[in-house]
């Protein structure tokens, strides 16, 4: 390697410096030294090669990683794939609310779940709001709310809690009017008189 001219200004000149080291530890991965002086008109040099009055600099070897293997997951033979799919469902959805819906000036809300086929004896829905499930079986489920944002999900399981579907997360908000509003059939007492 030459010595190279640079006019660089100091955190071009550390950037540099770590371009030069990790091109020079490309190769083999061990601790190199280079050597760096700065000439009469202020520009840096760099170089592999010793000078007179050089600041000689060692940098460390670059650092590694090797991946562990990956474990190889023997497929399943065909009869066992077969088996869940008979006593799955098609599709299991969120019907109400819909995604992105605003309920204005609710108190509850209820969740319908739809599934196909429809919901088989010994199945049950498990509803999510807000990422705690609720008590029930379904397919509805009303429950109270508060003004914001809020998400519904679910799974249907078989008896045994095995999940056979799984519903996307629906997004829905809550417009309630302000416990200040007179109007509000939450407010216990009457508002100011002027």
């Amino acid at each position: 390697m030459r010595a190279t001219r640079l006019t660089l200004s100091r955190p071009l000149a550390l950037a540099a410096l770590a371009c030069l080291g990790s091109t020079a530890l490309a190769g083999n991965g061990s601790p190199v030294t280079v050597y760096k002086w700065v000439d009469a008109h202020g520009v840096v040099h760099y170089s592999d090669q010793p000078r007179p009055g050089a600041q000689k600099l060692r940098i460390a070897g670059a650092q590694t990683f090797s991946a562990p293997p990956v474990p190889v997951v023997p497929s399943s033979p065909a009869p066992q794939q077969s088996a869940p799919q008979s006593r799955g469902y098609r599709s299991c959805t969120i019907a109400q609310p819909r995604d992105q819906q605003m309920l204005m000036n609710v108190y509850s809300a209820t969740a319908v779940v739809s599934t196909d086929p429809p919901l088989r004896p010994g199945n049950r829905i498990r509803l999510f709001y807000d990422g705690h499930q609720l008590s029930g079986g379904g397919p509805a489920f009303t429950f109270a709310v508060n003004r914001g944002q809020h998400t519904v999900s679910a799974v249907v399981v078989d008896r045994f809690g095995q999940i056979l579907c799984e519903t996307s997360t629906v997004t829905f908000y809550v417009h309630q009017p302000s416990i200040l509003n007179p109007h509000n059939p939450l407010l216990h007492h009457p508002p100011p008189r002027r």
